[in-house]
């Protein structure tokens, strides 16, 4: 009951991250680590910088995911991944709750790759002429969701 519980959590998190919704308060799950990709430099004590091109990868505690979210430039912001651990991951119900239409599943060496589209976020990007707005890396028991890519190297 308690993984399907962080499951469901990590499910409302991610859809709390689109622009359309409120940031929702994700301290809760604490083993993972949330990026925000930006435009613009943001440093404080809770989070990591690094510089990736012309952009930003900021990194922090899913705990303290919200009140880093409160302090960035909402303009800045390309874009959020969640990055956590767990053995149980039920791709298909993730896929249900989001209304995701895969549009595409990759695998290279390690890592399982699903792209696709969910109406419940606004932005997305063109690949291979389809609209998408979210993937997943999956690698063993490490999953990286990323909205509307993973932006950084996983």
């Amino acid at each position: 009951m308690k993984k399907i519980s962080a499951i469901l959590f990590i499910l409302f998190t991610i859809i709390f991250l689109s622009p359309t919704f409120t940031l929702a308060d994700i301290g809760k799950y604490t083993h993972s680590t949330f990026y925000f990709y930006t435009y613009e430099p943001y440093t404080s004590t809770n989070s990591t910088l690094i510089k990736n091109g012309t952009g930003y990868i900021i990194s922090t505690p899913a705990s303290h995911a919200k009140m880093l979210y409160s302090n960035l430039n909402k303009s800045s912001i390309r874009g959020y991944s969640l990055e956590f651990e767990e053995a149980d991951f039920d791709i298909e119900t993730f896929v249900k709750k989001l209304k995701i239409e895969v549009k595409s599943i990759e695998k290279l060496e390690n890592f399982t790759f699903f792209y696709g589209f969910s109406p419940l976020f606004d932005d997305f990007v063109n690949l291979d002429n389809e609209k998408i707005n979210i993937q997943l890396a999956i690698k063993s028991n490490t999953i990286h969701i990323g909205v509307p890519l993973i932006l950084g190297s996983i």
